[in-house]
Formats: C-alpha cells, structure tokens, sequence
C-alpha cells in the first residue's frame, strides 16, 4: 500500500501519481521563476541611479521667504510691529528723533524721523490691503524721503537689516 493509499483510503485510487508530480513539479517551478524576477528586480532598483531629489524649498531673500529668518523680526520680536520699529529707531538710528502717530481705526502708524528738528524721513507702517497714499503724496510735496513697511504681507519678514538697510539708504 502507497502513502496516498494510506492517506486517503480507496479516494486515491482515481490519482494519476505522474500527472500529479508534473503539476507539482510545474508549480513549483512557476515559483521559482517568480522568486528569480524579483530578485532581479531588485537587484536592478539597486542598481538604478536614485532618483533625483525633490528641489528645496524655494530661496529666500534678505527678509522674505517662506521659512521664518532666524535674524530678527517682527514676528519673532517680543512685542507689538511698532513697538518693533520703535526698538530699531532707538538702537539703530540715536542720532534721529521718532514721533509716532497712530491714528483710530488704522492698523499702522506713521513715523517721522527728524535730526536736529529737519524732517529726515517718513516711515509709515500699514497693511497691505491699504491703498492709502496721502502720507506718501504729502512726502513728496514736502521733498521728504518716505518709505512704507507692510506689516501683514504673506513672507515678508521686515527683518532688522532689511528695515535698517532701507532707511540708511532712505537717509542718504
């Protein structure tokens, strides 16, 4: 009596014994033809040059970007965008006098640095939304230098070297 025989009892007389071992003998085969191509797959992935990086994130300038500049901001300054001004008015620019005017309802404010009681410059402070233009008109009528910083504009940092480095150049 054969295993089959023992294991199956008269079920597996039916069983042609070849035709069964050719099956197994194809399957697997199939397997190991599979098991092949995967590893030559493989092997070729490794092989294959890595692909190319995605870019970085796009440059960014003295006081713009998509990242936050560790140099300091008005947004990482500990207080409010004028209180910010105010601090590179004192520290940067001693030799000029700041006056500040806030009006109501206007979310800014208007510096007019002097040296020696001359008006020197007009900085104004506004959002970008604003499209105000009387303070830059009377700037212009009077032949004072003006310069606008916005304090909201998506990426602009208004950090201290960009802010000093306008009004040095503002000044003259």
């Amino acid at each position: 009596m054969g295993l089959f025989s023992k294991l199956l009892g008269n079920a597996g007389k039916d069983i042609d014994l070849n035709k069964l071992a050719k099956q197994v003998g194809a399957a697997a085969e199939a397997i190991a033809n599979e098991a092949e191509k995967a590893a030559k797959q493989t092997a070729e992935k490794a092989s294959a040059p890595a692909p190319r990086e995605a870019p970085a994130a796009a440059p960014s300038g003295l006081s713009w970007g998509d990242e936050m500049p560790d140099e300091e901001n008005q947004f990482n300054f500990k207080g409010s965008f004028i209180e910010y001004f105010e601090h590179i008015f004192a520290e940067d620019f001693p030799e000029l006098t700041a006056e500040k005017e806030v009006k109501k309802g206007f979310r800014g404010a208007v510096f007019t640095l002097s040296r020696g009681g001359a008006k020197a410059l007009v900085v104004e402070l506004m959002s970008e939304g604003s499209s105000a233009q009387r303070v830059r008109k009377a700037c212009a009528a009077e032949g004072v230098p003006y310069l606008r910083f916005y304090i909201d504009h998506d990426g602009w940092w208004n950090t201290r070297s960009y802010v000093t480095g306008r009004i040095r150049a503002a000044l003259g």
